[in-house]
C-alpha cells in the first residue's frame, strides 16, 4: 500500500521533517507492505525555507546580521544557482527574542533586508522569500534600510526602521534595488495592512504589542502606507497579504520588484505534489491544530485538495483538532488527549504521534484486509 506523509509543521514542537520520519517509522513497523513517500509541506510558515531547500538541493549559506532588536546573530538562507531562499525568521523571528522581551515598536527586519543584501552580492536574481514567524511591525523599514534606503523625519533627521518610527516618516531617499531581481514572497495569510483584520490588530498582539501600542503601530502603518502611495501612485495596503509579517509585503511590492504567492500552493507546486498524490493510496497531513484557520489555505488544506484532484482518501493528524475541519478530510483525528496539559503535549510529542500513527496504520491494514 502505498501512502504519502506530507505534514506541515507543529509549532513549537516537531518539524515537518520529524514529523514524516515519525510516522513512517510507526507504520513501517506495523507492516512492511507499506511503502512509505515521506512529502514534508510548508506554507509560509516555520520550516518553509528547509522545505524548499530540501527539494532543490540548495547550498546552505550563513550570515551574521543584526537580529531583531539589534542584537547580532548567525542566520542562514540558501542558494541554488541564482535562486535564494530567504526564511524571515531566521533573521527577524519571534524565535530571537525571550518571550518576555519581544517589542514590536522596538523589532526590526533590518536583518532580513542584510540577507536579501548578501544574495544579491552573491549574483541571486530570484528570491523566494518566506515570511511566517516574524517579530516585526515595520511595515519593512528596517529591511529597506538594510538596503539603502534612508528615512527623514519632517526636520530632517534620519530614522532607524523600527515600528515606533513609522508615524514619524516625512520623506523617503530610495535605495537602487537592481532591476534585474525579483522577488516571490511566501505568504500564508491574506490579511489587508490596516484595519480590524490588518498587521497591528491581528498580529501585533502575538508579538508583544500592548494596546497602546497597537493604536501607535496601526496610526504608523498608514502614514508609511500614505507615503508609500505619494512615491508609486500605488495603493499596496489593500492587497491581500500586505497585513503578513508585520506589514513587509507592502515595502517588497513598492520597491523590490516583488509579488505575493499562496503559501501553501506555491510550495506544493515547488514539491511537484501532483506526481506524489497520483502514486498514493492514501494520503496522510498534519500540523500542530487542525481547525478554522486549516482553511485558510494552510498546508493541510491545500495536501487535501491535491487528494481530491486524484480520488485519494486523505486523512489529517494534528495535536488538536476541531471535528468541523472532518468535512475537508476523510478523517481528521487529535493524538493528544483533552486531559494532558500542554507542557506535557509538548513534551511528549513525539512518543504520542509514535502511538497514534501506530494504531492508524493497524485500522487502515484491517481495513485494506478486510476489502481484500
Amino acid at each position: 500500500m502505498k501512502i504519502v506523509v506530507a505534514p506541515n509543521s507543529m509549532k513549537g514542537s516537531i518539524d515537518a521533517f520529524r514529523f514524516a520520519e515519525i510516522v513512517e517509522k510507526a507504520f513501517l513497523n506495523c507492516s512492511q507492505n507499506f511503502e512509505i513517500r515521506k512529502i514534508p509541506v510548508a506554507d509560509g510558515g516555520d520550516f518553509t525555507g528547509e522545505v524548499i531547500q530540501r527539494r532543490l538541493g540548495a547550498e546552505k549559506i550563513s550570515v551574521e546580521v543584526t537580529g531583531p532588536l539589534g542584537e547580532k546573530t548567525v542566520s542562514k538562507y540558501f542558494i541554488s544557482g541564482q535562486k535564494a531562499i530567504i526564511e524571515m525568521a531566521d533573521a527577524s523571528g519571534m524565535k530571537l527574542i525571550k518571550e518576555q522581551n519581544l517589542n514590536p515598536l522596538k523589532a526590526s527586519s533590518f536583518g532580513t533586508g542584510e540577507l536579501i543584501s548578501d544574495a544579491i552580492s552573491k549574483g541571486c536574481t530570484k528570491i523566494l522569500m518566506a515570511i511566517g514567524g516574524s517579530a516585526t511591525v515595520d511595515g519593512g523599514m528596517g529591511m529597506l534600510e538594510a538596503l539603502g534606503f534612508k528615512f527623514l523625519s519632517n526636520e530632517n533627521k534620519n530614522l532607524r526602521g523600527n515600528g515606533e518610527n513609522l508615524t514619524k516618516i516625512y520623506h523617503i531617499e530610495k535605495g537602487n534595488f537592481p532591476e534585474n531581481v525579483s522577488m516571490d514572497i511566501i505568504c500564508d495569510v491574506n490579511n489587508p495592512l490596516l484595519g480590524c483584520n490588518g498587521a497591528a490588530t491581528v498580529f501585533a498582539p502575538q508579538k508583544g504589542a500592548t494596546p497602546e501600542m497597537v493604536i501607535i503601530l496601526e496610526k504608523g502603518l498608514k502614514n508609511w502606507s500614505e507615503i508609500i502611495f505619494r512615491e508609486t501612485g500605488k495603493d499596496f495596503s489593500i492587497f491581500p497579504g500586505a497585513g503578513a509579517a508585520g506589514g513587509i509585503p507592502i515595502s517588497l511590492l513598492a520597491f523590490c520588484n516583488a509579488e505575493i504567492v499562496p503559501g501553501a500552493e506555491f510550495v506544493l507546486s515547488q514539491l511537484n505534489f501532483d506526481e506524489h498524490a497520483k502514486w498514493a493510496d492514501i494520503i496522510i497531513t498534519g500540523e500542530g491544530k487542525i481547525d478554522k484557520q486549516t482553511f485558510n489555505n494552510k498546508a493541510p488544506m491545500v495536501v487535501a485538495a491535491y487528494a481530491r484532484k486524484y480520488g485519494k482518501p486523505v486523512f489529517a493528524i494534528a495535536g488538536m483538532a476541531e471535528k468541523k475541519a472532518s468535512c475537508i478530510f476523510d478523517g481528521v483525528f487529535s493524538f493528544v488527549s483533552n486531559k494532558v496539559s500542554l507542557s506535557h503535549a509538548i513534551s511528549n510529542a513525539e512518543k504520542l504521534l509514535f502511538n497514534f500513527s501506530s494504531e492508524l496504520a493497524k485500522n487502515i491494514l484491517n481495513r485494506y484486509d478486510n476489502e481484500k
